[in-house]
């Protein structure tokens, strides 16, 4: 079995509001593979400074997953069906 790991974190800075809602949505996901994202709430949900537009939305990293995977597994029935055609 596969196992996967990704640190995600969060930090509130000094000086926001908690309570409120004045705190930055923006926390860094690190990934076995050592590649670190930048992920943020989206600014068309949460009001910048508290998201940050430059960071990932969390719901596109998703869909993008969804995607990732599925451009991969017809990637290998397309290679396994091309091999079988030319080694026929």
């Amino acid at each position: 079995m596969i196992e996967h790991t990704a640190v995600v974190e969060w930090q509130r800075t000094g000086g926001e509001s908690f309570v409120v809602q004045r705190y930055s949505r923006r926390h860094p996901v690190s990934f076995d593979g050592g590649a670190t994202v930048a992920l943020s709430a989206s600014p068309h949900a949460v009001a910048t400074p508290y998201a940050d537009p430059k960071a990932v939305d969390p719901e596109v990293l998703f869909v993008t997953a969804l995607a990732s995977c599925h451009l991969l597994w017809f990637l290998s029935i397309a290679a396994s069906d091309l091999a079988a055609h030319l080694l026929a």
